[in-house]
């Protein structure tokens, strides 16, 4: 009868004492809160945020800027106009690609002054819309250029048929997580 009350007592002590450590961190004020992203939804911190800001089509030039928190190196992304031209960023410069929060590099890429659109890819997957290889997009003088499509179903545009009107160059003045014609001007 003994071993009976002191296994009840060690098994009441052992209880009490293995509260839910979480539940003791959900009531601490100073815990940050997670918040779980939805099905399909990337956090906008996981995101990488280089982001197109100038395309100059009389000049042929392109300044990308990171307005993300860490340092990324940009050499293994590529410029990208549509199926078959592309130019990986390490090839087009011998600038430094390793870009700091608010660093901005130009790059020279040839581009069609009348109408296109432009994609930053993170990778070779040219055909992805998956929002962490399709970074960025703009298209400009007509709807409907390459790619745009890919770009509206990553959420890096806002609709094939939107584009940034005609009068080089055009600026991004948006903020990181904004995409779309709104947030460019000319």
């Amino acid at each position: 009868m003994r071993n009976y009350f002191l296994g009840i007592l060690a098994v009441s002590i052992l209880s009490f004492s293995c509260e839910s450590d979480d539940d003791n961190r959900a009531n601490d004020p100073n815990e940050p809160e997670i918040e779980n992203p939805t099905e399909g939804e990337v956090p906008v911190e996981m995101e990488t945020l280089i982001r197109i800001s100038v395309v100059d089509t009389e000049k042929d030039e392109v300044v990308l800027t990171n307005l993300g928190g860490n340092t990324v190196d940009i050499s293994g992304y590529f410029l990208c106009l549509g199926p078959g031209t592309y130019k990986e960023i390490g090839t087009i410069t011998t600038a430094n690609t390793n870009l700091t929060n608010g660093e901005s590099i130009t790059l020279s890429y040839d581009m069609n002054p009348v109408a296109d659109g432009l994609s930053i890819f993170s990778t070779g997957s040219f055909s992805s819309s998956d929002p962490t290889i399709l970074v960025d997009y703009v298209q400009w003088g007509t709807g409907d250029q390459a790619r745009v499509s890919q770009a509206v179903t990553a959420g890096r545009w806002d609709s094939a048929s939107n584009f940034v009107e005609l009068g080089s160059p055009y600026s991004f003045n948006g903020e990181a997580d904004e995409f779309g014609v709104s947030f460019w001007q000319n």
